[in-house]
């Protein structure tokens, strides 16, 4: 949702023209069962128009393969005595004895 009802209350490049009840009144539209529903508040500022219609690729599908095969390779070879292929199959650590 916007922070007011112009939707420039935060923002660095244009100036908020809504009064500070204004503001208030906007932000007491969504009420606090719901508010309270939600467990991550985050401002995040405009964008500028070049970051949304940027036309850069992003890493090939290739390359992160390769990456991918060789972690698992590491990860193989590290539990290989254990028979553990993925980290999600790793069960917590046992208390030392010797402490």
């Amino acid at each position: 949702m916007h922070p007011c009802p112009c939707g420039y209350f935060t923002d660095p490049k244009r100036q908020c023209h809504c009064t500070p009840f204004q503001i208030q009144r906007y932000l007491s539209k969504i009420s606090g069962p719901l508010l309270d529903r939600i467990d991550i508040h985050l401002e995040i500022p405009r964008l500028d128009v070049s970051h949304l219609t940027d036309k850069r690729r992003g890493e090939p599908s290739e390359d992160i393969r390769q990456r991918v095969d060789k972690a698992r390779a590491v990860q193989k070879e590290r539990y290989a005595h254990e028979g553990v292929f993925f980290n999600a199959r790793l069960e917590p650590k046992e208390p030392d004895p010797k402490k």
